[in-house]
């Protein structure tokens, strides 16, 4: 009985990791101007963006890597292009989605980090930056 639970429990966790697999978008994108993203700086880059099945999304730039969390969102529409999506506080980007062409569902970057929270609360007016990716 012992044996036959553990294969069980083995053979839903290669289900699970297929599933998710399966389900992973890769984004390219080159971003003109230094970010922050879950609360690390990025030079302006080539990036690399891979969004798990898991909503865990990998940034890779040249010169710098940052794994961060993301809640899937519902959009109202399906996105017309793939796009990074920024909240700008000042001369401060924070890097906050990111919509794929075609889905109508999105990704958005939790939780905000220190320093957006900080720009948050100090009322910083905030604009919104959309940088067209491509998707792979």
């Amino acid at each position: 009985m012992k044996k036959a639970a553990t294969t069980l429990i083995l053979a839903l966790t290669a289900l699970s990791t297929i599933a998710a697999a399966q389900t992973r978008k890769v984004v390219r994108a080159e971003v003109p101007f230094e970010f922050i993203a879950h609360g690390k700086t990025m030079p302006a880059g080539f990036y690399t963006i891979t969004v798990s099945g898991n909503s865990q999304l990998s940034i890779r730039g040249d010169k710098s890597f940052v794994l961060a969390s993301s809640n899937a969102t519902e959009l109202s529409q399906p996105a017309v292009a793939t796009v990074l999506v920024f909240h700008r506080y000042g001369a401060r980007n924070f890097l906050s989605g990111i919509r794929c062409e075609g889905e109508d569902r999105g990704y958005e970057l939790l939780p905000a980090g220190k320093a957006e929270r900080e720009m948050q609360s100090k009322n910083t007016t905030e604009g919104e930056t959309a940088l067209i990716a491509a998707a792979k």
